[in-house]
């Protein structure tokens, strides 16, 4: 039997990954559109040398993640991180995989299933602290990407909780008013 403290904790997360794929496309777009060709695989010396990298290493972690760790498939998962010349079109549609994968599975997920455990490399976690890991990355690289595009003089589309909720709330209304 589920409690209604582990629902409302399950639309919590729910909300957390909604956010992040609606900010991570802005990240995309600012990233092609504002950084000069030449620059978007540059060594930067952050955690992954490019910018480009840096984006991309959170779709290979939500791969990981969803792909080999929740579905207890570990055997078959051989780290993929190379140097990539992703284009605008290659990551655009990655991103887009990555994300249908990724929110599928969180929007149907039940709230007895946080407490499963999983299989990562050299220990378990449950669904519930792998889903929370995911957040906390990706947020992690978010403000990673936001010093290199400040170091490039570009302004990241930093969106916060509160105007991503506004946002969102503007498009329904703008949408049921059409």
């Amino acid at each position: 039997m589920t409690s209604g403290r582990q629902e409302a904790e399950l639309e919590s997360i729910r909300e957390w990954y909604r956010y992040n794929s609606y900010v991570r496309k802005k990240y995309l777009k600012v990233i092609f559109e504002k950084i000069p060709k030449r620059q978007l695989y540059r060594d930067r010396g952050a955690s992954f040398p490019s910018i480009v990298d840096v984006f991309a290493h959170v779709l290979d972690a939500y791969r990981y993640w969803f792909v080999y760790v929740y579905n207890d498939d570990l055997d078959r998962h051989h780290p993929s991180w190379r140097r990539r010349r992703y284009t605008l079109r290659t990551l655009r549609e990655y991103e887009r995989k990555v994300d249908r994968l990724v929110l599928g599975i969180v929007e149907e997920l039940e709230p007895e299933s946080l407490g499963r455990r999983l299989r990562s490399r050299n220990r378990t976690e449950t669904v519930r602290e792998m889903l929370v890991h995911m957040v906390e990355e990706e947020l992690q690289h978010r403000g990673e990407l936001n010093a290199l595009l400040w170091q490039m003089d570009i302004e990241p589309p930093i969106t916060d909780w509160i105007d991503w909720k506004r946002e969102i709330l503007r498009k329904r209304s703008t949408v049921r008013h059409s």
